[in-house]
C-alpha cells in the first residue's frame, strides 16, 4: 500500500546509519534534450541515482525501473546499470560513493555491500536541487586531466543530501489516482508559497503534460486553477482578521503582486477586495444552532452564535475561542428571552435564524437588527444554503464548497457500493425503553438519496419514525443497523440492559457485530456542514476494512 514515509520510519532508519560512514567517489550528469543515454556498467560501488527532469527506463542487472522526475534509485555494488534507450529531456544525475560501518570492537571502519539505505520505490515531494548545486559547485573543479577532485565541503554537502532525501521522501505511488491525491495533498500543504508544474508533477511521480492533462480529468480543474482556489479561500479568511492590509494578505497567500491579486479576487469572487473586506467587518449571529453548520462551509466565522456543550458539543469544542459572544442552545432555545436581552448589549448588523420560532420570539427578534430566516428544519439544506449564501454576498464560495462536496459523495458512494455489495441499512432511534425505525430528512437524503444505500425499511414518504421491538427488526434481516440512543441516563441505562436481552442477541446484524452508534450531533441537525459530517460519520462506520 503507498504512503508517506512515517517521522518513526525516518527515524529509525537514521539511527541505523550512526554507524556508517560514506565517502563520495564521483559524480556523473546526463543531460540533453535528445538522445541521452547511459550505457550498460558494472559498478563495484553505490550509485544514487536521482532524476531531476524528464522520464528513463533504467536496467538494473535484469529489471526495468520506470524513473521520473523526483525519483530516486539506489544502485547496490556489482550491480550493472544502463537505460534502456535514448531519453529526450532528462536530467539525471548519478552520485558514486562507497559505505564504511564503525567495528563494534576494536575501533576501525570495514567497508559495507548491502546497506540498504533507501527503499527501492522511493519518490522525493521536495527535489533537494540546492544541495545538488552545492555539490557541483565542489565536484566539477577539473584538473587538466579531467579528474574530479572531491573537496571535504563536497563530501559534507553529500551526506546533507542523504539527509535531504531521507526527509523528503515518500512511497513511489502504484497507480495514478494515489499519485493524483499525494500531488493534491503536496498542493494543500504549498500553496502559499511560489509552486510549479514541476513541483506539482514530481510530488506525483508522473511527467509536467501526463499530470497536467490527468489532474483536471480527476478534478474537473486545472492544478494551477486549484492552486488559485485555496489561495483565495485562505485571503477571505485572512480579510475577516482586524488590522489586516490588502498587500499583506496578497503576499501571504502566494500572489507577488497584490495589483494582480485585486483583479484575480474581483473577476472571481464577483466584488472587489476592500469591498469584500468590509463586508466581512459585519456583525453577524447565528441565532439557532444549525446556522453555524450553514456559516462554516462559507468559510465565516460569526461574532455570537447558539452554543452549548451538550447540544451542540462538535461546534462548541472546536470554535467556542474563535465566536466572541455565546447565547444559549440549550434543548433548542427554550432560553430564548435570556438570549434577547444578551444580544440587546451588542449592535448586530444581521440576525440568521431558523424558521422554526415562535411568534414572540420572532416579534423580540426583529426589533434588535436585522433578520434572516434560513428555512425549514426539513427543507432542502441545498437550496437554503444557497440562498443564504447570495444573501452574504458569497455565491462563489457556496459552489466551491458545493463542488467539493459532491466529489466527495461520488467517491464515498463507490466506495461504500464495493464494501457494502448491497448489504441493507436501517437507522434505529431509542427513547427510554422504545426503540423506533427511523429516518429524518437529512438521513434519507445522505444514506439512500446521494449514498445510495439499500434501505432494509421502506416508507412511501421517505421519512418515518416507527415503533419496532427487538423481534419485528430481526424480520427485517437488516445488514447494519444504525443506533441514534438519546444520551441521558434512562435510555443509557435501557441500552445496556437491551445489549443483553436475548430477543435483541436474535438479531443477524447483532450476531455479526454491524451495529453501530450515532450521535445526535450531527445527524439531527440540518445544515450543509453537518451533511459533510453525516457523510464522513457513514463512511468511517460502515467502509472501514472489516475482517
Amino acid at each position: 500500500m503507498e504512503q508517506v514515509l512515517t517521522a518513526m520510519e525516518t527515524e529509525r532508519r537514521l539511527q541505523q546509519w550512526e554507524r556508517l560512514s560514506f565517502r563520495l567517489l564521483s559524480v556523473q550528469v546526463l543531460k540533453g534534450e535528445e538522445g541521452v543515454r547511459l550505457p550498460q556498467q558494472l559498478n563495484f560501488c553505490y550509485a544514487l541515482i536521482l532524476v531531476a527532469g524528464g522520464e528513463v527506463r533504467l536496467i538494473v542487472d535484469n529489471r526495468q525501473h520506470e524513473l521520473s522526475p523526483g525519483s530516486v534509485y539506489l544502485c547496490m555494488p556489482e550491480q550493472t546499470i544502463g537505460t534502456a534507450a535514448p531519453a529526450s529531456g532528462l536530467d539525471m544525475s548519478i552520485f558514486y560513493f562507497e559505505v564504511f560501518a564503525a567495528r563494534e570492537e576494536g575501533g576501525g571502519y570495514y567497508p559495507v555491500k548491502d546497506a540498504a539505505l533507501f527503499p527501492p520505490d522511493t519518490l522525493l515531494s521536495v527535489f533537494p536541487a540546492k544541495q545538488i548545486s552545492a555539490i557541483y559547485g565542489e565536484v566539477f573543479k577539473l584538473s587538466g586531466d579531467d579528474s574530479q577532485r572531491i573537496s571535504f565541503r563536497a563530501q559534507i554537502d553529500f551526506q546533507e543530501l542523504l539527509y535531504a532525501i531521507h526527509v523528503n521522501s515518500r512511497r513511489q505511488p502504484r497507480n495514478t489516482g494515489t499519485a493524483l491525491d499525494q500531488a493534491k495533498e503536496y498542493i494543500e500543504a504549498h500553496y502559499m508559497e511560489p509552486i510549479t508544474t514541476r513541483e506539482m508533477a514530481q510530488a506525483a511521480g508522473l511527467s509536467p503534460k501526463y499530470f497536467l492533462d490527468l489532474f483536471k480529468k480527476k478534478y474537473g480543474k486545472s492544478a494551477v486553477d486549484y492552486i488559485a482556489e485555496l489561495r483565495l479561500a485562505e485571503a477571505k479568511r485572512l480579510m475577516a482578521e482586524q488590522g489586516s492590509k490588502l498587500k499583506d494578505i496578497a503576499h501571504r497567500v502566494g500572489f507577488a503582486d497584490e495589483f494582480y491579486f485585486s483583479r484575480k479576487f474581483k473577476k472571481t469572487i464577483g466584488v472587489a477586495p476592500a469591498v469584500y473586506m468590509k463586508r466581512r467587518s459585519r456583525k453577524l449571529v447565528a441565532y439557532t444552532p444549525a446556522v453555524l453548520g450553514q456559516l462554516l462551509p462559507l468559510n465565516l466565522m460569526p461574532y455570537a452564535a447558539a452554543l452549548h456543550p451538550k447540544w451542540t458539543e462538535y461546534y462548541y469544542r472546536k470554535y467556542r475561542n474563535d465566536i466572541p459572544l455565546h447565547i444559549s442552545a440549550y434543548r433548542n432555545n427554550q432560553e430564548w428571552e435570556a438570549n434577547i436581552e444578551l444580544l440587546r448589549r451588542v449592535p448586530a448588523d444581521l440576525l440568521i435564524a431558523g424558521d422554526e420560532l415562535e411568534a414572540e420570539e420572532r416579534s423580540a427578534l426583529e426589533e434588535l437588527a436585522p433578520v434572516y430566516y434560513c428555512g425549514e428544519a426539513g427543507g432542502d439544506w441545498r437550496g437554503q444554503f444557497m440562498r443564504l449564501a447570495e444573501v452574504l454576498g458569497e455565491r462563489w464560495q457556496a459552489d466551491q464548497w458545493l463542488e467539493h462536496y459532491d466529489r466527495e459523495i461520488a467517491a464515498g458512494r463507490e466506495r461504500l457500493h464495493s464494501r457494502l455489495a448491497g448489504e441493507a441499512v436501517v437507522v434505529v432511534r431509542m427513547l427510554g425503553r422504545q426503540l423506533y425505525l427511523h429516518c429524518n430528512h437529512g438521513m434519507a437524503g445522505l444514506l439512500y438519496g446521494e449514498l445510495k444505500l439499500t434501505p432494509a425499511y421502506r416508507s412511501g414518504s421517505g421519512t418515518y419514525d416507527i415503533p419496532v421491538t427487538p423481534a419485528e427488526l430481526a424480520a427485517l434481516s437488516a445488514d447494519h443497523l444504525l443506533m441514534l440512543i438519546r444520551r441521558e441516563s434512562d435510555t443509557l441505562a435501557e441500552w445496556a440492559r437491551l445489549e443483553n436481552d436475548p430477543a435483541w442477541m436474535q438479531i443477524p446484524a447483532v450476531q455479526r457485530h454491524r451495529v453501530h452508534l450515532l450521535s445526535s450531533d450531527p445527524w439531527r441537525e440540518h445544515s450543509a456542514y453537518a451533511q459533510l459530517r453525516m457523510l464522513r460519520q457513514t463512511l468511517q462506520l460502515l467502509a472501514a476494512d472489516r475482517p
